[in-house]
């Protein structure tokens, strides 16, 4: 799994959210993740054959920018299986857009396949929904924060228990990003 990682105090506000929508519906099974935005889920790869993609990467991704970008309130996702995710939006800027369309570029990745975006709850059912998305509707929830580096995960996949861990971190110049727009 490809991610990028907020700075700790984006974190904890998230993780935050995240504790006040269980105290309303419940345990949820998202509930336990940090806060990231989601880039790319790979499928089922050995560490092998990860390395030499890595290595192919590293000088493409090292000459991107660190990029600064803005959370604006909460939104939420359909889901066609009648579940929903509500997240912290990252706000759309003529900078963002460039930034996330060239790491798409680096990484194969089309822009309609990222939607850059913090999940609180995801693929909660109507129910739940319906219990949180009146309080998260409302909530003011505007943060800057910079993103500094691009976070490859890796777990065993044949056991259901098993947690994330960091394979590969590949770190941004520290130029901001509006250089590079």
């Amino acid at each position: 799994m490809l991610l990028l990682r907020p700075d700790d105090r984006i974190c904890a506000e998230i993780s935050s959210y995240k504790k006040f929508a269980a105290g309303l519906i419940g345990d949820y099974p998202s509930m336990g993740s940090t806060a990231h935005i989601s880039v790319s889920k790979y499928t089922r790869k050995k560490p092998y054959i990860m390395r030499p993609a890595i290595e192919t990467l590293q000088p493409k991704l090292k000459g991107m920018p660190a990029v600064t970008l803005q959370i604006n309130n909460f939104k939420f996702f359909v889901h066609k299986n009648n579940t929903y995710t509500i997240y912290a939006a990252i706000e759309a800027t003529y900078q963002s857009d460039n930034w996330f369309a060239a790491l798409g570029k680096q990484l194969h990745i089309s822009k309609s396949q990222l939607t850059p975006h913090i999940t609180i709850a995801r693929s909660i059912n109507e129910n739940c929904f319906y219990k949180l998305w009146p309080h998260f509707k409302y909530i003011t929830f505007r943060q800057r924060f910079m993103i500094n580096s691009l976070t490859v995960l890796e777990r065993e996949t044949l056991n259901s228990q098993s947690k994330w861990s960091i394979f590969h971190e590949f770190m941004f110049e520290h130029k901001t990003a509006a250089s590079f727009a």
